[in-house]
């Protein structure tokens, strides 16, 4: 069986995704991407004009993909069943894109990135609101964090764990954490003016 005929910029997306890796985002050359793929680097630069244009592209289809899969779950009422359908998609979202959370999540130096850091602020507040309503309190947001950072944490450090594992066990787990809630008063409200 003849194998797929995979097209250059692919190609290069994979080879930068793998030194990215393997050595950070800073840590990796336009010429050591070309080396891998043994072309010159005037044919990298063909394709892609620096490393943030090709950051840009790399993470350009899970940006697209989760945009969309806010959009989709924003449309709906905000019932408890799209909670739970948004946070199983959400997972899905994360284990369709793993190889590149796996990355993000070990080059934090990455995030700074203009590429990245452009409305990761209103992209979060969005993943928030569609797992617990408009209105979180702080214990409603201690619990998204934890459950966003378990859900990645997990998919980083399991790397062995077939998709269908990691999807049952971070979908349970993340569930119980958001569903809780705390009972009676709170003994101490941070100040956010500290």
């Amino acid at each position: 069986m003849p194998r797929p005929v995979v097209d250059t910029p692919t190609r290069i997306l994979a080879a930068a995704l793998e030194l990215f890796s393997e050595h950070g985002f800073e840590g990796t050359t336009l010429q050591q991407i070309a080396d891998r793929l043994e072309v010159t680097k005037a044919a990298l630069y063909y394709h892609f004009k620096s490393k943030d244009e090709l950051l840009s592209a790399l993470i350009a289809p899970a940006l697209l993909d989760l945009d969309l899969l806010l959009e989709e779950h924003e449309a709906g009422k905000d019932t408890p069943a799209r909670r739970r359908a948004f946070l199983s998609a959400y997972i899905d979202h994360l284990l369709r894109h793993r190889a590149l959370v796996v990355y993000i999540s070990r080059d934090l130096a990455v995030l700074s990135r203009p590429v990245i850091a452009e409305h990761a602020q209103q992209r979060q507040c969005r993943r928030e609101a569609l797992l617990l309503g408009p209105d979180l309190d702080f214990d409603d947001r201690v619990r998204i964090a934890m459950a966003f950072g378990g859900l990645q944490a997990a998919i980083v450090q399991l790397p062995d764990a077939t998709p269908a594992e990691l999807r049952a066990a971070v979908s349970e787990a993340a569930a119980t954490l958001l569903r809780g809630r705390r009972r009676g008063p709170r003994l101490h409200t941070p100040s956010l003016a500290a």
